[in-house]
Order: structure tokens, then C-alpha cells, then sequence
């Protein structure tokens, strides 16, 4: 099954929010991605090098938080906003931007999640298709593509 779409800058920002809120996967890559943040944070200021102090942790929600404000402006920048075709099969998941094409297993897909707008599928790394509805004749298409995900991605972790 192939899509294809575009999305606009302001929605990838937004649809990190919105992904974030309604797909706990998600929300648990990103806070251990903020997590991680704060850790080198408070590395690199030596605060591992001495006891900890109040300030210490101030400065490590300072660093998640920041990270949490930083992302969607990251991706509002670098956000691809170029026609994108999306084919997904039983070996796995495939995209094209202009030139630039990749290919990955359903191994690869740790989220699965279909909202009332969208479709967002995410790799345990945080890299993530965020699919809107338009991609989509119908809302059978896209029942019907969400399911065919999830059936592979089953068949793929059982190893049939």
C-alpha cells in the first residue's frame, strides 16, 4: 500500500505535541531522550565531580524542559516539507523525499498509533512518520493501512 503527502512546517511542530499527547510510546522516547539531555547537562557543568546540590537539579529540569522546547522548533526548521511517497509492505516500511530514499523492517517501528487526525508511526531512536489524514482517500484506507502494520509488525516479532 503506497501514500503520499506533504506537510507544512507548522504542522510537524505541532504534530509533535499532538503525538507526544496521545501515544505513550512516544512520550516515553522523548522523556528518555530529555532525560539523557539532562544527564550530559549536568556532566559537562561537573556536577557529577562534586555532591549534588539544589541547584543541581534545577539544572537538570532546566535541560529537559529546554529539550522539550527545542524539539518541535528543531523540527519546525528542519522538518522535510517536500512530497513525500510512503509504501509500507510485509517486509517492512519505505519512504522517498525527492532523491533521498530509505528502507527499513517493521523491527525498526516501535509506535503505531492512529488518532482521530492522524498516524504516527515511530522508531525506537525517535525518528517518526507523522501521517495526516489527507494522506488518505477514505478513513477505510486508513484503518485499513494502520492494521496492515500492526498485522506485519506482529508477524515480524513472532518470526514468521
Amino acid at each position: 500500500m503506497t501514500i503520499q503527502y506533504a506537510l507544512t512546517r507548522t504542522e510537524i511542530a505541532t504534530g509533535f505535541f499532538r503525538s507526544v499527547r496521545t501515544s505513550p510510546k512516544f512520550l516515553v522516547t522523548v522523556c528518555c531522550y530529555a532525560a539523557c539531555c539532562s544527564g550530559l547537562f549536568l556532566a559537562a557543568s561537573g556536577s557529577f565531580s562534586r555532591p549534588f546540590e539544589p541547584q543541581d537539579a534545577f539544572k537538570a529540569v532546566f535541560a529537559a524542559v529546554a529539550f522539550f522546547l527545542f524539539m518541535p522548533a528543531y523540527l519546525f526548521l528542519r522538518g522535510k516539507t517536500s512530497l513525500r511517497t510512503l509504501a509500507i509492505s510485509p517486509e517492512g516500511i519505505s519512504t522517498e523525499i525527492g532523491k533521498m530514499k530509505a528502507q527499513r523492517p517493521w523491527s525498526y517501528v516501535k509506535t503505531v498509533s492512529e488518532t482521530d487526525g492522524h498516524v504516527l508511526i515511530a522508531s525506537a531512536i525517535g525518528n517518526a512518520f507523522f501521517i495526516p489524514n489527507r494522506a488518505f482517500s477514505n478513513p477505510e484506507q486508513k484503518t485499513e493501512f494502520v492494521a496492515k502494520i500492526k498485522a506485519w509488525k506482529s508477524a515480524e516479532a513472532s518470526g514468521r
